[in-house]
C-alpha cells in the first residue's frame, strides 16, 4: 500500500447502483479533498430498434429537468480516433424555463451557468462508444428538480427503478 494511492481511481474498483448499471470510469461526489464533483461514463452503442419513444405530444424525459447552484461542464466526446469530432451519437438536451431543444451529434462542451434550467437529456440514438464527462463546481453536487416543467405522463414515464434518483440535494425549501 502506497502513501498516495487514493491519487489513484479504478473504474474495475467502484461499485455500481443496481438501478443504474453504468459503466462510470470515476465518480467523485462529497469528498472534502476536491472543490468539485465529477462523473465520467462510457456510453455503448444501441439498436435504434430498441431505443424509447415518446407517445404523441410527450418527449422522452430521459435525465429530468433540473439546475444546480453552480456552474457545470459536460463534455461529450466521440470515441472514434479516426474522426473525433463526430460524437457517433445523437443527444437531445434542453436549456432555459423553455426547455429550447438541442440535437447534438458532434464532441462537444456544454457550458451551463449556476442557476440554469437543462435537462430532457436522452440520448436517441449511439452507433459508436464515446465519453460523458460532468464536472460540477460544487463540493457536494447539488441539484433541484423542476418537476413542473414535465406532465403527469412524463413524470409517469421515468421508470421506477430510476426514480429514486431523482432527488433534490443542496436546496432548502423554496429555494
Amino acid at each position: 500500500m502506497g502513501k498516495y494511492d487514493d491519487c489513484i481511481i479504478y473504474s474495475d474498483s467502484m461499485e455500481y447502483p443496481a438501478s443504474r448499471p453504468i459503466p462510470w470510469l470515476a465518480k467523485i461526489d462529497n469528498e472534502p479533498v476536491f472543490n468539485c464533483s465529477y462523473s465520467i461514463h462510457w456510453n455503448m452503442p444501441f439498436d435504434e430498434k430498441d431505443a424509447p419513444k415518446a407517445p404523441e405530444g410527450q418527449r422522452i424525459v430521459g435525465h429530468p429537468p433540473h439546475m444546480h447552484k453552480e456552474n457545470e461542464i459536460i463534455f461529450l466526446l466521440g470515441g472514434d480516433p479516426e474522426n473525433p469530432y463526430d460524437l457517433g451519437a445523437e443527444v437531445e438536451m434542453c436549456f432555459g424555463p423553455e426547455m429550447e431543444k438541442h440535437i447534438i451529434t458532434r464532441s462537444c462542451c456544454l457550458r451551463i451557468p449556476g442557476g440554469l434550467p437543462h435537462g430532457f437529456y436522452h440520448i436517441n440514438k449511439c452507433t459508436r462508444p464515446w465519453l460523458f464527462i460532468e464536472v460540477q463546481e460544487a463540493n457536494p453536487k447539488t441539484e433541484k428538480f423542476l418537476w413542473e416543467y414535465l406532465t403527469k405522463e412524463e413524470i409517469d414515464s421515468i421508470p421506477e427503478r430510476v426514480r429514486p434518483l431523482w432527488v433534490d440535494v443542496g436546496f432548502e425549501d423554496g429555494e
